[in-house]
């Protein structure tokens, strides 16, 4: 399921330069028909001094549509998982520069983040349906973390599902993300994205110190 960024920059330069906003590329609110609507999003980006020391946190909620169909369980999140990234562009990322035209894989300042969250353990208590994830970062390799909860909230008419995702990820680098806007972007498993979402207001700081104890000394009388 992993997009291939090459592509989908060339892509986006190619429909730059035609006019032409593609379906997997554009903002949610330019394109009223895209596979992937995203709902809701809090997204937290802490620097923690360089390096692979940084880390996110973010919580969104978005629906898939799917196709006309479901692709036969690969638009349930739960049952396929997802793909997310994160890059410090907006989704204009290649409106008029040339280099995206022949920029090659792997383009880490462009997409510091990007995993495949998958397979998700999957869990129904009542008449709640969730799925767990726990994997190293990057994949397979580690040291960082990447950990995530998704909820399935509701099925709606003509739609495969509306769901709740909550992610925290370590061991990243996270440098070139520096202020608002930045991008989230979402595909499925029948690759049928990538889907673009401009953040407007992610939280992007040092994490909080903690408090130093306080020791308190007794007083002689």
């Amino acid at each position: 399921m992993k997009f291939s960024l090459r592509g989908l920059l060339i892509g986006s330069l190619g429909a730059a330069v035609l006019g032409l906003s593609p379906q997997a590329v554009s903002q949610a609110q330019a394109v009223t028909l895209q596979e992937i609507v995203l709902n809701a999003d809090r997204v937290q980006i802490v620097h923690n001094g360089g390096g692979t020391s940084d880390s996110t946190n973010f919580n969104i909620t978005f629906t898939n549509f799917g196709e006309g169909d479901c692709d036969g369980g690969e638009d349930d999140a739960i049952a396929s998982g997802v793909e997310v990234a994160l890059s410090p562009e907006t989704c204009d990322i290649c409106a008029g520069r040339a280099p995206c035209e022949v920029t090659s894989p792997p383009i880490v300042s462009e997409f510091p983040f990007d995993y495949v969250i998958n397979p998700f353990v999957s869990h129904t208590v009542g008449h709640q349906t969730y799925g767990t994830f726990s994997g190293l970062n990057p994949i397979g390799v580690g040291p960082g973390t990447v950990t995530a909860r998704i909820v399935l909230l509701s099925v709606p008419p003509n739609g495969c599902g509306t769901w709740n995702l909550n992610v925290e990820a370590t061991g990243l680098d996270l440098s070139s993300i520096t202020s608002n806007p930045m991008s989230i972007w979402l595909n499925d498993a029948d690759d049928s994205g990538p889907f673009c979402f401009d953040i407007n207001n992610a939280i992007i700081g040092n994490p909080i110190p903690k408090p130093v104890p306080v020791v308190r000394r007794g007083v002689r009388r």
